[in-house]
């Protein structure tokens, strides 16, 4: 079958796929669970999680989950379809414990946005303590809130595009590459319908994921998370991307994963943000005092391409759709051209693209598991 068949391109259809790979699961690990947490009751949107712990001692437990930013699900839920076709198999269910989770932002899935219905952006909102919320992280922000998020209704793109790319070319002039991208990306909390915003307290699907986890982290020593994300990076290439949080280089597990692009997520490698999923991960163990082996990373599936040309138009598709959503457009056309742009920028529909984050997936999946000691020696 070909790639682009095998890709939801509905929450729901996304949920079904799930939910049916219950069984399958269940005939390993027979004592496996299938829960939910409603989180948007008047749409019947929740967070579905599959819990499969071990027959015999728990030892080690791999997470994989996806749907942080919605719109990323569909690539993300593939993915795990993927895991569930070719790796499941070679876990040992009588040491080894299995969560997946669906759809941490199932608003964002359904709706076909990145962010909550809060317009919170979820990789942001991860902070380690609830009163981390209080007071500003990012005054830089303030100095392109007018650039980000423009205060008037979304005119036809012809008109758009230009001021955009001028106003962005002078503040990279003035502020250089690496200061723009951090003043952009690292979350805000200067303007509540904004690109990036934080919120000013835990998301209810922020309190779900943290409630589980540290559950888990209370029954397993050792634990490995994948996280599934698209959108940054060379299109062409998937990029396993590390905590800052993690004390391997990244040029050491290039080695040990047998995998060519992996980077950590500061300002010289990636980009740097703060309230970050797989970051709380690390910092939540350290806190609790948790002992044992732990890897987190993100699966960063590319879509249009690494370079500064490229970065500024994801952000300019961002600004357009962000725009059009919350101030509206002159024509509705433009709306829905924009939403269109966006999706695909997050959802390719391109059978080469498709066929390349697949291998991708399936030679990182190999190389992690097999290095933190997950697949079953023969």
């Amino acid at each position: 079958m070909a790639a682009s068949r095998q890709f939801p391109t509905s929450y729901q259809a996304s949920r079904e796929d799930f939910l049916g790979g219950f069984q399958k699961i269940q005939e390993r690990w027979p004592g496996a669970r299938l829960q939910s947490q409603l989180i948007h009751p008047e749409e019947g949107l929740q967070i579905d999680w599959i819990a499969a712990d071990p027959s015999g001692a728990p030892q080690k437990v791999l997470i994989i989950t996806s749907g942080v930013h919605g719109v990323e699900g569909f690539v993300g839920s593939r993915m795990r379809a993927l895991f569930m076709d070719e790796f499941l198999d070679e876990l040992d269910p009588e040491n080894t414990g299995l969560y997946l989770v669906h759809a941490i932002n199932p608003w964002g899935m359904k709706h076909k946005r990145r962010v909550t219905r809060n317009n919170v952006d979820l990789n942001r909102n991860f902070v380690l303590e609830e009163e981390d919320f209080q007071g500003e992280i990012n005054p830089e922000y303030q100095l392109y809130d007018h650039v980000l998020n423009p205060d008037r209704p979304l005119r036809p793109l012809w008109q758009e595009v230009p001021g955009v790319i001028g106003q962005v070319t002078v503040n990279l002039l003035r502020a250089g590459v690496k200061s723009l991208r951090s003043a952009v990306l690292q979350g805000q909390r200067v303007n509540p319908a904004g690109l990036y915003f934080t919120g000013d307290g835990y998301e209810p699907e922020t309190r779900v994921v943290m409630a589980l986890i540290k559950e888990v982290f209370s029954k397993y020593q050792d634990a490995l998370l994948i996280d599934m994300h698209t959108g940054y990076g060379p299109k062409y290439q998937m990029c396993i991307v590390n905590s800052p949080e993690e004390e391997r280089e990244a040029e050491q597990l290039v080695g040990e994963f047998q995998y060519p692009l992996i980077r950590k997520a500061d300002p010289e490698q990636f980009y740097a943000m703060q309230g970050d999923m797989v970051d709380w991960f690390y910092k939540y163990r350290r806190s609790a005092g948790l002992e044992g082996k732990f890897y987190g990373a993100g699966f960063e599936f590319g879509t249009i391409g690494g370079s500064i040309p490229h970065e500024f138009i994801s952000l300019w598709n961002m600004i357009f759709e962000n725009q059009a959503y919350w101030k509206g457009s002159l024509k509705g056309e433009t709306k829905t051209r924009v939403e269109k742009i966006l999706l695909e920028m997050y959802f390719p529909t391109e059978e080469k693209w498709r066929e390349k984050a697949l291998a991708d997936c399936r030679l990182a999946l190999r190389g992690v598991l097999s290095q933190e000691g997950y697949l079953a020696q023969e």
